[in-house]
């Protein structure tokens, strides 16, 4: 099973790995979780500067 790190981040954010069942066992995955939601990003393996690129786009 997978889940996503935070609300809305399908399809921006790569999926993590879960067993978690219930929301006490997603609360300890976190707590315990050695990568950070920025490293899931996938706008982030862009070209350099595609922040500022997509932010005159209108993505932001």
């Amino acid at each position: 099973m997978v889940r996503f790190r935070t609300l809305g981040c399908w399809p921006l954010t790569g999926a993590v790995e879960s067993e978690a069942q219930t929301l006490p066992e997603i609360i300890e995955e976190m707590l315990v979780s050695t990568t950070s939601e920025r490293q899931g990003r996938v706008i982030d393996r862009d070209q350099a500067g595609s922040m500022e690129l997509k932010k005159r786009q209108g993505y932001f």
